[in-house]
């Protein structure tokens, strides 16, 4: 009996589902709308259009990027960190798509730098800067009191190349 009832509705399914369907003949065609796709823009190159430069490389970036523009985005990388409620202050220096950041903890936490907040320092300022790729981030008093000086001399720089060796001498000195 129950055979017999399924196999019932399976033949109603079917002639409902043929009786439903379009004669090709009885349906007029639309113009489909041309298609037009715009440029996409990934969050590095509006970062970088927002700074006037649009290079696809790290030394053509701090070849095209000046001292002031490195200095806003690392002002930005600043204020982004400093949310973190584990986080007081924190200061960074940008050349090309690396970031170094020095951080100093809020009198609250009584814990050390651990993965888990060097992960959320670097999500936090890769998002505020997209152009950043790479992220060092460092809790030592010393090297981060390098950071500051570093950034200093990005900001008046007009050229940041001749700075590379002492920023990658930094970021050494992180990792």
């Amino acid at each position: 009996m129950k055979k017999m009832s399924m196999l019932l509705v399976c033949l109603v399914m079917a002639a409902a589902m043929t009786a439903c369907s379009a004669n090709p003949g009885s349906v007029a065609p639309s113009e489909s709308p041309s298609a037009y796709m715009s440029p996409t823009q990934t969050p590095a190159s509006q970062a970088l259009d927002e700074i006037g430069a649009a290079p696809t490389d790290d030394a053509a970036m701090t070849a095209t990027m000046t001292g002031p523009q490195s200095a806003e985005l690392s002002r930005k990388a600043n204020e982004a960190a400093a949310k973190i409620s584990e986080i007081d202050s924190c200061v960074t220096a940008i050349l090309g798509d690396t970031c170094v950041a020095g951080v100093t903890f809020d009198a609250q936490y009584q814990g050390a730098l651990t993965d888990r907040i060097r992960d959320m320092v670097a999500s936090c300022i890769q998002s505020a800067v997209p152009v950043v790729e790479r992220v060092a981030v460092t809790a030592d008093p010393a090297i981060a009191a390098q950071i500051n000086q570093m950034a200093e001399k990005i900001s008046g720089a007009d050229a940041l190349a001749p700075l590379t060796e002492e920023f990658d001498g930094v970021l050494n000195s992180i990792q």
